[in-house]
């Protein structure tokens, strides 16, 4: 899959944002890219750093690792 963010928001979502997140210990952070049709997801590893990113795409599933038996239907996401 590749990624089509925003140019415009693209920089600040993937260093800035990313940064922030991952100093702050937020669990879990998703990046979803509406044009290309993708979704990132980061989770925080117990280092408390992000690992590499679980990658979606529009038609299938998503689990939310940080609540149990909690998953998104990425086709209700990208429903346009």
């Amino acid at each position: 899959m590749s990624l089509k963010l925003s140019p415009s928001t693209s920089r600040k979502d993937m260093t800035v944002k990313f940064d922030l997140y991952e100093n702050r210990g937020v669990r879990e952070y998703w990046i979803v890219d509406p044009t290309g049709g993708t979704v990132m997801i980061f989770t925080l590893g117990g280092d408390g750093r992000y690992g590499r990113p679980r990658m979606y795409g529009d038609e299938g599933t998503a689990p939310v690792r940080i609540f149990e038996n909690l998953v998104v239907d990425l086709k209700t996401v990208f429903m346009g």
